[in-house]
């Protein structure tokens, strides 16, 4: 991606997390990515492209994070944690991507353009759920993998809906419970 297209669409997520959607116009995104209006044109032709450039971005966030996560342990319950809560909305920047998500995600219900986006990101996720289950020794299991991966996508929508006045000590427990059986 180029250095302009990246910035205009971390712009669109910082936004899209404190705006919503509607802040998306051309004026602030621009004022937003320090860019001049008219190169709106080129960079991000209209609020489509902006909305589908703004979910692309998060699947290889989510894979760049995991392949950063640490060698050790390669397997057992701390591996599984530690790919899970690489999903988890647990510091700011994964509160952005998560909030960017979650909006992005009830406008692909009514956006076709973003439905092969989404899936893709929902893919991301479910494929590191997956790790997490073989990290743990489970294989071939989809009843886990479905249960797994409703656990996180459940528990971000809790962890951002909640916001921060609760210490994440519940999140970790659910995590937990959701590891150990």
């Amino acid at each position: 991606m180029r250095e302009r297209d990246a910035r205009v669409v971390a712009a669109a997520w910082r936004l899209i997390a404190r705006e919503g959607l509607g802040a998306l116009t051309v004026k602030a995104l621009a004022a937003e990515a320090d860019v001049p209006p008219s190169s709106m044109l080129y960079t991000m032709p209209n609020h489509a492209v902006v909305r589908e450039r703004a979910l692309e971005a998060i699947a290889p966030a989510i894979r760049q994070r995991v392949s950063g996560l640490p060698a050790e342990p390669a397997e057992g319950p701390e591996r599984a944690r530690m790919l899970l809560e690489a999903l988890l909305p647990l510091d700011a920047e994964r509160r952005l991507e998560a909030s960017v998500l979650q909006v992005l995600s009830a406008s692909a219900l009514t956006e076709p353009g973003l439905q092969p986006i989404w899936r893709e990101v929902d893919g991301t996720i479910r494929d590191v759920c997956a790790q997490a289950l073989r990290a743990r020794g489970i294989r071939g299991d989809v009843v886990a993998l479905d249960h797994l991966h409703t656990v996180i996508t459940g528990l971000t929508a809790q962890l951002m809906n909640r916001g921060d006045d609760r210490p994440v000590r519940w999140a970790h427990a659910v995590l937990e419970r959701a590891l150990a059986g």
